[in-house]
């Protein structure tokens, strides 16, 4: 785990439980486009980031631990030449402090992380790629 329950506390000044844990880490994991196994141990300015939004979305979902799987409530509005996005009742699925921290990663150089609309095909497509790339190079050590 990125996090233990004792650093969120001291994070976010939340309790929290492994299963919040959990439930954040993965989606901090999908946000990030990478899984805990293929981030080295070495990389700890990335660890470090890691920890932090995790412990923000710990934080961010422990009111309603299953509302972050939810479609949000959506609706553009074009009026005048202008536009204009309103969220409902429901929060978007990743914290604003843990897209915060997730753009500071070093795999994720200048790009943005999006937290609407999200395009579970795309990006799984994408995280594929990724791990192909990353076991290749990891190969290239091992040889």
């Amino acid at each position: 785990m990125f996090v233990t329950v004792g650093e969120v506390l001291d994070i976010t000044r939340v309790s929290v439980t492994d299963q919040h844990i959990y439930q954040a880490q993965a989606i901090i994991e999908t946000a990030a486009g990478r899984p805990e196994e293929l981030i080295p141990l070495t990389a700890t300015t990335d660890r470090i980031w890691l920890k932090k939004a995790t412990a923000y979305q710990c934080a961010y979902m422990i009111d309603d631990p299953l509302g972050v799987y939810e479609q949000a409530n959506v609706e553009s509005v074009t009026q005048d030449g202008g536009f204009k996005t309103v969220i409902g009742d429901h929060d978007v699925w990743l914290s604003p402090l843990a897209e915060r921290a997730l753009t500071n990663l070093s795999w994720r150089k200048s790009r943005t992380v999006q937290s609407e609309p999200f395009d579970y095909r795309a990006e799984r497509w994408r995280q594929e790629r990724q791990m192909e790339w990353d076991r290749a190079w990891a190969r290239r050590w091992v040889e």
